[in-house]
């Protein structure tokens, strides 16, 4: 999927500004930092967004190989 990502045509790469605006103005995580939550009902990992809580309100982990400088959760007091 990635490859017919990078391969579409007229693709723009955006600068970090434009994504904080895509992303409703939450912080952008760093290329090289990958998250995950438990699906507790499946009891598989899923890929989950570094700076936000799991739906369940844990804290999410950090897959093998990132740096660990993927930055602190932002909403101290998740709702759950």
């Amino acid at each position: 999927m990635l490859k017919s990502i990078i391969n579409l045509k007229d693709a723009q790469i955006i600068s970090m500004s434009e994504q904080k605006t895509i992303m409703g103005g939450t912080p952008v995580q760093p290329a090289d930092c990958a998250c995950f939550c438990w699906d507790r009902s499946t009891h598989q990992k899923v890929t989950a967004y570094c700076f936000s809580y799991c739906p369940d309100g844990s804290v999410p982990g950090i897959e093998e190989g990132s740096t660990g400088k993927c930055g602190p959760v932002v909403n101290p007091k998740p709702e759950i």
